[in-house]
């Protein structure tokens, strides 16, 4: 499984050569987290040159996101606010990412592999796999308002990608200026984020342009205050259902509500996490 990230930025991790087999130019990688016994990764990609790759078949569920600049898909440019969603064992078209772009790249259940082909008529698609190409524009989708519970200012969404199986998502999320939750939450699925742009609070660090965190299912988190509007982009293996702690001791209790009889919450305790995203309520104690 994935380690527990809790706000890192990503600017504080190191840049390596980018584990894209068979692509030519330049790309490295910042390696935001990875799953050592599947290969499961979140990386962000940064192109020192045009980089690009053939046609072919990804052994990995994959995913990509521009954050600036542009990448080319079949033929396709996509810039800030372009997603590719592949399956794994479908195949997909030539890539290419143009040079100074920075790119969010996920490969879920799977590692970096890659069988190249020709062209895309010359891949063939693996005898297990399932759906097809997503391709979107997130700047021609419309905001949704996502459901609340209680007194909160809603949470709008653009959803990106979601597996009808599993349930597993990709989204978009903005929260307006002064959007709060003071309540304790976690979730029985994992929760990912990329933050896009703006500022919000939390005690836990701050959350600003660039900052990532990964946490495992059933992670105790909270709570937010948004300083201006913030957009992220969130991923989750799962239905992300809200259960919530409220009349909460500091740190250690409260009283559990709409909990799973089976379910134990996780109380985080050493995640990985970065400095440059503030101390932390407990710094010093």
């Amino acid at each position: 499984m994935r380690a527990h990230v809790e706000l890192i930025h990503e600017d504080d991790y190191i840049f390596h050569a980018g584990e894209l087999p068979y692509g030519e130019g330049g790309i490295l990688e910042r390696r935001l987290s990875v799953d050592e016994e599947d290969g499961s990764s979140s990386l962000a990609l940064h192109a020192t040159a045009d980089w690009g790759r053939a046609a072919g078949v990804p052994h990995a569920d994959t995913e990509f996101y521009v954050v600036s600049g542009s990448l080319t898909y079949g033929g396709r440019e996509l810039g800030p606010g372009g997603y590719l969603q592949v399956p794994r064992g479908v195949p997909m078209d030539w890539l290419k990412i143009h040079e100074g772009a920075h790119v969010l790249h996920w490969r879920e259940y799977g590692d970096c592999g890659f069988d190249t082909a020709v062209n895309l008529g010359e891949a063939a698609r693996k005898a297990d796999a399932a759906g097809e190409v997503t391709v979107v524009d997130a700047n021609a989708v419309e905001w949704v308002a996502a459901p609340t519970i209680g007194p909160l200012t809603p949470l709008y969404i653009k959803l990106l990608h979601r597996d009808p199986k599993t349930g597993f998502y990709t989204r978009l999320i903005r929260a307006p200026k002064g959007w709060s939750d003071h309540r304790l939450a976690h979730h029985p699925c994992y929760e990912e984020f990329y933050t896009l742009s703006g500022r919000m609070a939390y005690n836990f660090g701050d959350i600003d342009e660039g900052t990532y965190c990964f946490r495992p299912a059933g992670v105790k988190h909270g709570h937010f205050v948004a300083e201006t509007e913030i957009d992220w982009i969130i991923r989750s293996d799962g239905e992300l259902i809200n259960w919530y702690t409220t009349d909460e001791w500091v740190k250690w209790g409260g009283t559990a509500e709409n909990y799973e009889h089976s379910h134990a919450p996780v109380i985080s305790t050493l995640p990985v996490r970065s400095r440059s995203r503030g101390e932390w309520s407990g710094d010093g104690m």
